[in-house]
């Protein structure tokens, strides 16, 4: 039997976006290729794949068992084309690197600069998310790495990961602030104030979870005014007294603060430490040793404690 693997990728992007033409944003395909793909490939197995009467669509039995074959075979075939590559003179293999915004633009433009400098036949493409779909993107192979904060703790057991640094959690209140005036807040101040932290989301999909890891058992006696994902948007909601912000040290260097005051906090969780994940699959894969290699000769961000611990 002959499969093209355009074929496996067309399925897999119809199989995650639930629809031919949502996929074709994805592939950079017209509708009318993608569903060509789709149609050769049930021919050749003599099945169904998708059960084009749902919407939105959706896999048939047969196409829920073919998903994680296909998945796995492009992504080991990737892994042979990076390892037949790598015993070239001249490095060339492609990585996808995920992260979150604050460390995508306080730390990974040195990080790709030390990385050209010593892999120039490496190319990268970036993918960003939250804690809880970096997490998903690294377990199921989206990505190769991840930037990720430790906690919450990672559900895959098959991960393997370094950590890097640790950076405080800080309260961020405007100039005027009465409490402005003191050199650190304590636990008591903050519960008196509406607050505003990151991420958004439910508690169990990690909404807050640095606000509410910093106040331990004393979060149930906060008043979480507003959650978001976009360090921008939490400084904005400050700047209008909205409330106090409780967010990283390392958000806060991504947006300016003027007006505002930024104050450590008394408490001995108000921290969260910063690692790279994988996958134990890719721990020999020659394109994420490299960015290892070069993550290790990379200046950290201002404000961070570095780090080192391998797992």
């Amino acid at each position: 039997m002959s499969l093209q693997t355009a074929w496996l990728r067309s399925f897999l992007a119809v199989a995650d976006r639930g629809g031919f033409g949502t996929a074709t944003h994805t592939l950079h395909l017209s509708q009318s290729r993608v569903s060509a793909h789709i149609a050769a490939l049930e021919h050749a197995l003599g099945v169904s794949l998708f059960d084009r009467k749902a919407r939105p669509i959706r896999t048939t039995p047969a196409g829920e068992l073919f998903y994680g074959h296909a998945q796995a075979a492009l992504q080991e075939l990737q892994r042979a084309v990076d390892a037949a590559r790598s015993t070239q003179d001249q490095f060339v293999a492609h990585l996808t690197v995920a992260s979150y915004p604050s460390v995508s633009s306080t730390y990974l433009p040195a990080l790709l600069q030390v990385l050209k400098s010593d892999y120039p036949g490496l190319t990268v493409e970036l993918w960003e998310g939250t804690a809880a779909t970096l997490e998903e993107a690294v377990a199921t192979g989206v990505v190769d790495i991840a930037f990720r904060p430790t906690l919450p703790k990672m559900r895959e057991p098959t991960l393997c990961h370094r950590t890097i640094w640790r950076e405080d959690i800080v309260a961020v209140m405007r100039d005027s602030d009465p409490l402005a005036t003191e050199p650190m807040i304590g636990i008591d101040d903050i519960l008196s104030r509406p607050l505003i932290g990151n991420p958004a989301g439910s508690e169990e999909e990690g909404g807050g979870f640095d606000l509410r890891h910093m106040l331990g058992e004393c979060e149930s006696k906060a008043d979480i005014a507003y959650l978001t994902d976009h360090p921008a948007t939490l400084i904005a909601l400050v700047r209008s007294a909205f409330g106090i912000g409780v967010i990283n040290q390392l958000a806060v260097q991504t947006t300016p603060i003027d007006g505002l005051a930024v104050r450590r906090i008394k408490s001995p969780t108000a921290h969260r430490d910063v690692a790279l994940f994988w996958t134990r699959r890719r721990s020999s894969n020659a394109a994420v040793c490299a960015f290892l290699h070069a993550q290790e000769h990379a200046p950290l961000p201002a404000g961070v404690r570095p780090l080192h611990a391998e797992a």
